[in-house]
This record gives structure tokens, sequence and C-alpha cells, in this order.
């Protein structure tokens, strides 16, 4: 439930208060500020502090992602920044960001559509290796991990969860974060109902 100027969110079993003071306190601890002055809503702070909390998920893994979009820091191999073009979303950006957590769905998206067995039957070509060894099989499991991993860093192609913004005067307005399936209207719900107050000019970008 949020209020005008406090928040109250579940954190496991327990409610959890939060002042704007104390969002602000642990915005600057992560490097918001330096990353984004004035930008980040108190909701993109709120969740930024749940993933840490509940799932584990460094904040600098985020904040660099922030960095990177405003220029002060290399790409992270995520996918590049997208703009969503459906209602009622459309107008607003949503950028990737990863962490460990997604390395499991990453390989999946790589080795989907047959790709999978087509790795397999080119490292394990009988024709090549007529007997299955144990340097073999380390060497398709590289390929299938490791390697992969590498080629989707390579051609920024990881994904993981969102961070969605606004693009207003020529500046990133961060918003909140999201899944992919946390579903467009609950997004947007969120931003209306805990952003635009706060920023009150995105109100009709969006």
């Amino acid at each position: 439930m949020i209020s005008q100027y406090n928040f109250r969110v579940h954190v496991g079993s327990e409610i959890k208060p939060f002042t704007e003071v104390e969002l602000g306190e642990y915005a600057n601890l992560v490097g918001l500020d330096k990353a984004a002055p004035g930008r980040y809503s108190w909701l993109f702070v709120m969740q930024l502090y749940l993933h840490a909390e509940v799932n584990g998920i460094d904040p600098s893994m985020i904040v660099g992602e922030l960095k990177a979009l405003e220029g002060g820091t290399p790409p992270a191999g995520t996918k590049p920044a997208t703009e969503f073009t459906r209602e009622p979303l459309k107008g607003l950006w949503h950028k990737h960001f990863f962490s460990a957590h997604f390395v499991g769905h990453n390989l999946a998206n790589h080795h989907a559509g047959g790709r999978l067995g087509k790795l397999v039957d080119q490292v394990m070509d009988p024709k090549k290796y007529p007997v299955v060894t144990a340097e073999l099989i380390n060497k398709l499991t590289h390929e299938i991990v490791t390697g992969a991993f590498e080629k989707r860093e390579a051609q920024d192609k990881l994904t993981g969860e969102w961070i969605v913004f606004a693009k207003h005067t020529g500046q990133n307005y961060y918003l909140c974060l999201a899944t992919h399936d946390t579903g467009d209207q609950i997004i947007y719900d969120q931003i209306k109902s805990a952003c635009f107050r706060q920023f009150p000019a995105l109100n009709p970008v969006v």
C-alpha cells in the first residue's frame, strides 16, 4: 500500500514500512544518486530493495545497467533498450538487467528450436569420434553451458528482468522493475498509481 509519504511492503511474512527518507538513503547507498540523480521513482527504489532482500539480486547489477543507459559505462552484454509498441505501455522503454538467477533461462533460449540437438550431433559426431570419452563429454558440457553463455553475452543477448523507464526532455526517468510475466496492465497501473504523482510531467508522455 502506497501513500504520499510512506510505503508499506511485504518482505517475507512481515510488512515493512519505509519512508521516503529511508528510501533516499538506500538509493544513495546503492549508487542511484550518482547514476541518475533525481530521476528514479520511490517505487523503483523499493523494488530494488525487494529484489536484493527477497531474491538475492545484487543491486549493482541493476544500477550498472542504469549507468550504461546514462552513457557512463560500456554495455553489460544484455539486450539493447527497446520501446514498448503496444498499449498501455506504448511510449515507455524497457532494458533487461541480468543476474546469475537468469542463467538457466538464457541457456534455454539459446538452445531452443532444435539447436541443442544439432550441437550434440556436431560435438558427438561418430564419424569423428567413434568412441565416447570423458574428454568428449566434458567438451559437450562446456559447449552447452559456458560456450553458449559466452556467445549470448558477446552478441548482447543476455536477458533477465526489466528496468522500465520513460524518456523526457532528453533524459531517462526510471520508474519500476518488472518481469516478462508481470503483465503490461499491471506494470502500467503500478506506474500510474506510484510514479505520476512523483513525476507529473511524465503523465502526458505515456
